[in-house]
C-alpha cells in the first residue's frame, strides 16, 4: 500500500483520498449460459484460458465526477513447475493465486493515523499537568475534609506549576492559573469558605457541598482545556490534514477524553453527563 500517495482520478484529475474499496470478483460465462466466478469459475469455465487473469478487484469511485476506479485484487497464473531432474515430462503446470491488498491508503487508515498523532499530542501537553494528586480524591466521603483536601493538593500544584510564587497566599496562586472567571470566582469562594470552616465553627450547607464537587470537577476540566485546547483547533487541523472530516476526529476525541477525564474524577453518573456536555463544548470549535 503506497501510504503517502493520494489517489488522482484520470478523467477530472482530482486527488482524493477513498473512503474505502470494496472488492468486486470477476463473472465467467461458460457455454451452457451459467456465471461463475472467482478461482472456481476460472478453471470450471470451458475453452482456451489465458496464462494470467484477473480474478477480483478493488474498485472505489471519484467523489468528484463518480468515475469507477478498479485496481488488481487477486489474479490466477497458469505456472510451469519443473522437477529437479531435467526432463521435459517432469514438466508441470499448476495454478498459483496472488492477492493485492489496497493499493492506496483508504480514510479509515488516513483517520486512524490522524487520531493517533492528535492524540499523541494531548498526552505530551497533559504530561506536565500531573493531575495525579486529584485522581483518587473522591475516595473521600465527608464534604469538609474534602474541601480540605482538595484545597491542599490544589496548593501544591499551583506550587509545582509556579516555583517563583511558593510564598504568595493562595488566592494568588488561584488567580496565576489564570481559569476561567466562572471557576476562578468559585474557587476563591469556596477558598473563603475553607478558611472559616477551620478557623470557626463554620458548618458547611448543602450548596456549599455542591460547590465543592462542581470545583473539583471545574477545575480538573479547565485546566485540562487549556491545554487541549489549541491542540483541537479545527482551523489548524483541517489546514494540516486536507482530506480530514473534521466530524469523525471529533468523534474519536470525545471517547478518548471521556475515558481520561472519568479515569480520574469518579464520581457517579451526575458527573459523568457533565462530562459529557463539556466534552460537547469543548469540541464545538
Amino acid at each position: 500500500m503506497k501510504q503517502k500517495e493520494k489517489l488522482k482520478c484520470p478523467v477530472c484529475n482530482t486527488k482524493f483520498i477513498p473512503r474505502t474499496f470494496y472488492p468486486e470478483e470477476a463473472i465467467f460465462s461458460t457455454s451452457e449460459g451459467k456465471k461463475l466466478s472467482g478461482f472456481n469459475g476460472y478453471i470450471s469455465s470451458r475453452g482456451v484460458k489465458p496464462t494470467e487473469v484477473i480474478l477480483s478487484s478493488w474498485i472505489t469511485y471519484c467523489p468528484s465526477c463518480n468515475y469507477v476506479l478498479k485496481f488488481v485484487k487477486e489474479i490466477v497464473k497458469k505456472e510451469k513447475i519443473q522437477a529437479q531432474r531435467q526432463e521435459v515430462k517432469d514438466i508441470t503446470e499448476k495454478y498459483n493465486n496472488y492477492y493485492f491488498g489496497f493499493p492506496f491508503e483508504d480514510y479509515s487508515q488516513y483517520l486512524a493515523m490522524v487520531v493517533e498523532n492528535v492524540k499523541n499530542d494531548i498526552e505530551n501537553s497533559l504530561k506536565d499537568l500531573n493531575l495525579a494528586a486529584f485522581e483518587n480524591i473522591y475516595e473521600i466521603k465527608d464534604a469538609f475534609k474534602l474541601l480540605v483536601r482538595f484545597y491542599a493538593n490544589l496548593e501544591n500544584y499551583c506550587n509545582s506549576q509556579f516555583s517563583s510564587e511558593i510564598d504568595k497566599d493562595l488566592a494568588n496562586k488561584i488567580k496565576s492559573l489564570e481559569l476561567s472567571v466562572e471557576m476562578e470566582e468559585i474557587l476563591l469562594e469556596l477558598n473563603e469558605i475553607r478558611d472559616k470552616a477551620i478557623h470557626s465553627d463554620y458548618e458547611l450547607s448543602e450548596d456549599d457541598k455542591s460547590k465543592v464537587n462542581k470545583a473539583i470537577v471545574g477545575f480538573i476540566l479547565n485546566l485540562v482545556e487549556k491545554h487541549i485546547k489549541p491542540l483541537i483547533n479545527s482551523k489548524k487541523i483541517k489546514s494540516k490534514y486536507n482530506y480530514l472530516d473534521i466530524r469523525d476526529l471529533n468523534m474519536e476525541l470525545k471517547i478518548y477524553l471521556n475515558g481520561y477525564f472519568n479515569n480520574i474524577i469518579k464520581n457517579g453518573s451526575s458527573t459523568e453527563t457533565h462530562i459529557k456536555t463539556y466534552l460537547d463544548q469543548l469540541l464545538l470549535n
